[in-house]
């Protein structure tokens, strides 16, 4: 080599360490204002702060982490699209960045911006799959949005990948039973109770979700398991007798209360589920002996009379039912089955007044009753106060629009009164489509479309109806009455007929 070459070839070497170091220097001042930086952050002084990573960012503009860092900064002094911008370029310059992104869903987040906040954190679950951080992320999300069977599915993912995160499996639940799901809490609470085999309060949820699911062997077998746990008691005994009621096994029923009877002769939830067992059965005389236990034992408890009432009602006695209720009527006055049950028995022989002090009396205490808003309705109906009995229909029919008996009973006490014939029949009509099968439905819209003078349709639903009660007084009287006027329209024809001729 010449010495023209060498001299450069020195030059050249000289420049290039004076870069290096240069460029060794304002890294090592970057850092320097880097770490002067979260100093700063850590002191909650994030004004200087930010002025600290500027300087940082001027002389290592590549250094995604110095980004991320600014950005916290940003976000803490309320500047968000600061902090976007500059997670975005720690992103775009390490894709790998996850600190980035989970600043960056956190963002989105806070603005509400639910699902660019989703599409991060689904990034993030694919990158590292295993980490259930990002999945109760997602099923926070799709908690937000009222995604429920989404958020459900992501707290068992999430379960399903670190089965001590019992945590997930708990929101799943209570997301699950707070929104009606519950054929999928059945699940959850299946997967909850294989951690926690023995937790009374999970195994009683359980018991209540196999009952509404009408799962009843299941429901059993949890059962079983409380028992194992608690020991037996009256209100297991209880529902096992239900349970076994449900699956149409009424020995099974009766059996599992005797035998807690056997132990425990005095106690009164176990005495009045065997009356109500042998009523159902109509095993009155049986029924007789335990509730005369009620009465003698318990006369503060007004199931004693209650039942007695019921035994005398089934035999159609109502009269019977008044003279065992009444005298008691003072001291059971807030009862509902109670006042209910003496307006009923009244009602039945006829005494109206009575009848509707005690069925508003048990209105009062239960204003949801049903059944005692249809007997009243009957009775204002009886009594002519047809202001009072059709506001009730209308109650009844706005409350609940497949209730069939509303529709027929406020139908036929229309037509009974010879008004708003058009209504009623389409008041009838709702109900028979409800009930098709309702000999007294049938009989109903019969007798609407007679009063119509519509007779051959009258006819066919009133004969429907006689197959279905053939021993129906009020449906034969309104078959040979509907039979007279046709037959009499027809000899009308036939006279108008003869005439023109």
């Amino acid at each position: 080599m010449d010495r023209f070459n060498i001299k450069y070839f020195i030059l050249f070497c000289i420049t290039f360490f004076e870069l290096c170091a240069s460029s060794l220097d304002q890294k090592e001042l970057a850092l320097h204002h880097f770490m002067q930086g979260e100093y700063l952050m850590n002191q909650g002084n994030y004004a200087l702060a930010v002025l600290e990573f500027q300087d940082a960012i001027e002389l290592d503009p590549n250094a995604p982490t110095i980004h991320v860092s600014i950005s916290d900064a940003y976000m803490r002094l309320g500047k968000i699209k600061r902090a976007e911008d500059h997670l975005e370029i720690a992103i775009e310059l390490d894709p790998n960045e996850n600190e980035a992104f989970e600043m960056l869903g956190q963002l989105f987040v806070s603005q509400k911006r639910f699902f660019d906040a989703e599409e991060v954190f689904k990034k993030l679950s694919l990158s590292a799959p295993d980490n259930i951080d990002y999945i109760f992320a997602l099923a926070d999300l799709a908690q937000i949005q009222n995604e429920w069977d989404l958020a459900i599915d992501y707290y068992i993912k999430g379960y399903e990948l670190n089965n001590l995160a019992i945590n997930g499996l708990e929101q799943a639940l209570q997301i699950a039973l707070t929104t009606n799901k519950l054929k999928r809490a059945e699940n959850i609470c299946e997967l909850l109770l294989i951690e926690d085999p023995k937790n009374i309060v999970l195994l009683q949820t359980m018991k209540d979700l196999t009952l509404f699911n009408k799962n009843y062997n299941y429901a059993l077998e949890i059962l079983n398991k409380i028992e194992t746990i608690s020991g037996d008691t009256p209100d297991i005994s209880i529902q096992k007798s239900l349970i076994y009621e449900e699956l149409n096994q009424p020995v099974e029923a009766i059996d599992v209360v005797i035998e807690y009877f056997k132990k425990d002769s005095q106690n009164v939830d176990i005495l009045n589920r065997l009356v109500t067992l042998f009523i159902d059965q109509n095993e009155n005389k049986k029924a007789k002996i335990y509730n005369e236990k009620i009465v003698d034992n318990f006369p503060e408890d007004p199931r004693g009379f209650i039942n007695n009432a019921i035994i005398s009602m089934g035999d159609k006695k109502p009269e019977t039912a008044v003279s065992i209720l009444s005298p008691h009527a003072e001291k059971f006055s807030m009862d509902f089955m109670f006042n209910y049950l003496l307006g009923t028995a009244y009602y039945q022989i006829k005494d109206y007044d009575n009848s509707k002090e005690f069925l508003l009396k048990a209105l009062s205490i239960y204003p949801q009753s049903r059944n005692t808003k249809h007997n009243l309705a009957l009775i204002y109906d009886s009594s002519g106060e047809w202001g009072e009995s059709d506001k009730l229909y209308m109650e009844l029919i706005s409350s609940d629009s497949t209730d069939a008996q509303a529709y027929n009973n406020y139908a036929y006490s229309l037509v009974e009164r010879n008004i708003n014939i058009q209504f009623a029949l389409e008041l009838a009509k709702n109900a028979i489509r409800i009930a098709p099968k309702s000999a007294a439905y049938l009989d109903t819209i019969g007798w609407i479309y007679y009063k119509l003078k519509q007779y051959d349709e009258a006819l066919g639903y009133i004969k429907e109806s006689l197959v279905l009660d053939s021993e129906n007084i009020t449906i034969k009287e309104h078959f040979d009455e509907i039979v007279k006027q046709k037959a009499e329209m027809n000899k009308s024809k036939v006279q108008q007929i003869g005439a023109q001729d």
